[in-house]
Parts: structure tokens; C-alpha cells; sequence
């Protein structure tokens, strides 16, 4: 028998849990993860997932390569995603080929929804988020400034939000979320060089971005880290203009984020903001801690996650928008997960810096990672992307939509 070629397993017709046997009127649905065994409900088999893991060996899954890795063929022929099976799982391609799992995707559960076949370009769309006017309309027009890609597999249950460094455009990063490939996942890619349409906008009509325009040509950034116009030198971290300026720049982000997560949105339109994600490199990745800092003092309910690469809240001083909306003590509402990964060798964002983050936000939501002999620059590393990973694999959430279709016959 060829090596590629694929048997068939016999259909199972016993529930796997409750071990009634399949009739006319009682159907018997595989686990599309093995096809080994059955259920004859949702709840069984829910119940006896913890026991059927153990040996449950997926036949297609989603794989999560390496940036910086190209597909395998046989990785390419597994893009379509089972939407049957009561979990998923992550995994990093090692440098022998060989993948490994490095943790489950949540499921969401009781929800009112119809079977999705991801491999029907109609039905897939009905699962599509297109982005609403309001943000649409904050997003502004100007050209080439971001991008939005629906999930690779057609259902758009998360949304991951990348901020590029100093200088940078959003496109490397919008390649890097097109390979990632994350399940059920969106993307939208930002550049600082958009002119946003803010709802209470103080910036000069004559600008030519929202956040910072580098001199020379050198691009943009989100906000003034240094003294651009005259010295050159890098500004302290509480110096009025950096934090004036970053205020700035999270204002503008808490604006796109509540736009995105607006519940008066249809469903097709908006993002539950526990689904929702920032990444951030450099400059990137302190514009998207100080605003999951802004998010929890105004009492919105935690996001999914924040990944900050080389960077992250930098002072106990609060930039002007985080300190006007501080009033008080909020036990009712948590700080956003962060995960920072930095270098031993980062001179821009050291790992003493990331310690003391954990002093200034809410320490417990924060995880560290030290790359050794690494400098300030991106993942390139399995290992980084390992535990880029693990943090999604804890906080992507998956719709199991054919088991729930199941309680509507």
C-alpha cells in the first residue's frame, strides 16, 4: 500500500460514553479528530473528553509553523478544520519536521448556532466578521494604512490586532499573521502612518498621521519616544512629551477597540473583546499595554490577551488619558494577560524593565520570557514562538459548531 494513501475507519455505532447503540432514531456522530470513536450527544461528549484525550490522535489539524518557516506539502493538504471535535491544538514545527503540540484551543460551548462547512465558500462567509462602519470610519482612508484579513479557515471567532516598531509598516506583520494560521482567528494589521477619524479628534488637520511622523523620511511611529525635532536623543519615560504623546496614541486605540467591540453592532460586525488580541513590537508593544492598562480603569471587561515583543509599560506615571480615567480601586475588573518577551542582551527593552512591569501592572496577569543571547528585534526563535503559542493556545477560543447543531434536530 502506498505510504500516502488513506483507509477508511469503520463508522462508529455505539456512543462512546453512555453506550447506547445507534437506531433509526438515535444518530451516532464520530469524534472528527480520530473517527475512532462516537457520541451520541454533545454532553457525552463532553463528558468523556477527559478520559478519550489520552489517546485521541487527530487525523486533520490546524499546524502553527514558525514565521520564518515555510509549509510542508502534507501541511498544505491540512488546512481545513474539523469543527466536530471538542478541542483543538496548537503546534510548532521542530527543526527535524516533526510537529509539536504545545496546548488546546478553547471551545466555545452552548451556543445557539447552525452546522459551518469549511470547505463551502457560502457557508464559510456567514461566519466572516467584516469590520463596521464605526470602525471603518475611525480607521480613516488613508491609503496602504492597515489591513484586515478574515481567518484562513472562513470563521472569524478571535481577532488578533499587530503594532509595528518605530520606523516599521504594518506589512511584515500582516505576513506573519497570513503564516501563523491561527484557528478561527482574523488579523488586522496597523500602521502608524493612518489618519484616524476620532470621535473627539485633537489632531492638527494638517498632519499627515494620527501618531508620529519620523524626520528624514523614516516612516512613522505611535508615539514620541525621542526628541525628533532637535536633539535626537532618546526622551526619559516621564518626560510631559512622551507621555502626552503616548496618551495620544492610546486614546486613539481605546477608540478603535471599543469600536470593535461594540455590542450594538450586529453579530457579523463585532468582536467579544475577551476574543480580541494585541501585538506589539518595540514602540508597538507599549501602545498595546499601556492600552490594556486604559481598558481595565474604564472598567471594561478584560481582553484576550496582549503579546508585547521588546517592550511594555515603561513608567508608574500615567499618561494623561490613563490618569483622568483612574477613579479609584476596581476589584470587579481584571488587567488584560500580557505576555513579554525580551533578550538578555535588549538594551531598549531590558529584562529588568520587563521585571518592573510586573510591580506596575498587576503582576499576577503578566508572563515573562527571557530569550537568551538575543539583543532588541522580533521572534526568531522556535522557542520564542513556542511560547507566543502556548499564551493563544490558553485564550483562542474555537466554535464547535456541528455538535451544537446536533441539540437543534
Amino acid at each position: 500500500m502506498a505510504a500516502d494513501t488513506v483507509v477508511a475507519a469503520a463508522a462508529p455505532t455505539q456512543c462512546n460514553h453512555c453506550k447506547r447503540v445507534s437506531s433509526p432514531k438515535l444518530k451516532i456522530r464520530a469524534c472528527t479528530r480520530c473517527f475512532s470513536v462516537g457520541y451520541c450527544s454533545k454532553d457525552c461528549q463532553r463528558a468523556e473528553w477527559r478520559k478519550h484525550k489520552l489517546t485521541c490522535k487527530p487525523r486533520n489539524e490546524t499546524n502553527i509553523m514558525e514565521h520564518h518557516q515555510q509549509p510542508s506539502s502534507q501541511a498544505a493538504d491540512q488546512e481545513v478544520i474539523d469543527i466536530n471535535s471538542d478541542t483543538v491544538r496548537l503546534e510548532t514545527q521542530c527543526e527535524n519536521g516533526s510537529w509539536q503540540d504545545v496546548g488546546p484551543i478553547n471551545l466555545l460551548k452552548n451556543m445557539n448556532t447552525k452546522t459551518v462547512h469549511t470547505n463551502s465558500s457560502s457557508s464559510s462567509s456567514s461566519r466572516r466578521k467584516e469590520l463596521s462602519l464605526a470602525t471603518k470610519q475611525i480607521l480613516g482612508h488613508t491609503a496602504n494604512s492597515f489591513m484586515f484579513r478574515h481567518s484562513n479557515d472562513g470563521i472569524d471567532e478571535n481577532l488578533v490586532i499587530f503594532l509595528h516598531g518605530a520606523g516599521d509598516t504594518h506589512i511584515p506583520f500582516d505576513k506573519l499573521g497570513q503564516t501563523m494560521k491561527l484557528p478561527q482567528t482574523a488579523t488586522l494589521s496597523l500602521s502608524a502612518s493612518m489618519k484616524m477619524n476620532l470621535p473627539d479628534s485633537s489632531q492638527s488637520k494638517s498632519s499627515n498621521s494620527t501618531f508620529v511622523e519620523l524626520p528624514f523620511g523614516l516612516g512613522y511611529t505611535w508615539f514620541e519616544e525621542m526628541d525628533y525635532q532637535v536633539t535626537g536623543d532618546v526622551l526619559p519615560n516621564d518626560h510631559p512629551r512622551r507621555l502626552q504623546s503616548l496618551s495620544h496614541a492610546v486614546l486613539a486605540m481605546n477608540a478603535l477597540l471599543s469600536s470593535l467591540t461594540d455590542h450594538s453592532s450586529n453579530e457579523s460586525s463585532y468582536w467579544i473583546p475577551e476574543r480580541v488580541f494585541l501585538f506589539g513590537f518595540s514602540a508597538g508593544a507599549c501602545l498595546a499595554m499601556e492600552s490594556c492598562r486604559l481598558w481595565k480603569l474604564r472598567r471594561n471587561v478584560p481582553l484576550g490577551g496582549a503579546i508585547c515583543i521588546g517592550g511594555g509599560i515603561k513608567t508608574e506615571s500615567l499618561p494623561g488619558c490613563v490618569a483622568a480615567s483612574y477613579i479609584g480601586d476596581d476589584d470587579q475588573h481584571e488587567f488584560t494577560d500580557v505576555l513579554i518577551i525580551t533578550g538578555s542582551k535588549d538594551n531598549v527593552y531590558s529584562q529588568k524593565m520587563a521585571a518592573k512591569t510586573t510591580t506596575i501592572y498587576d503582576g499576577s496577569k503578566v508572563r515573562i520570557h527571557v530569550q537568551q543571547d538575543k539583543g532588541h528585534g522580533m521572534i526568531g526563535s522556535r522557542e520564542e514562538m513556542q511560547t507566543v503559542m502556548e499564551f493563544l493556545s490558553k485564550r483562542l477560543v474555537r466554535r464547535m459548531s456541528s455538535m451544537e447543531d446536533m441539540s437543534e434536530k
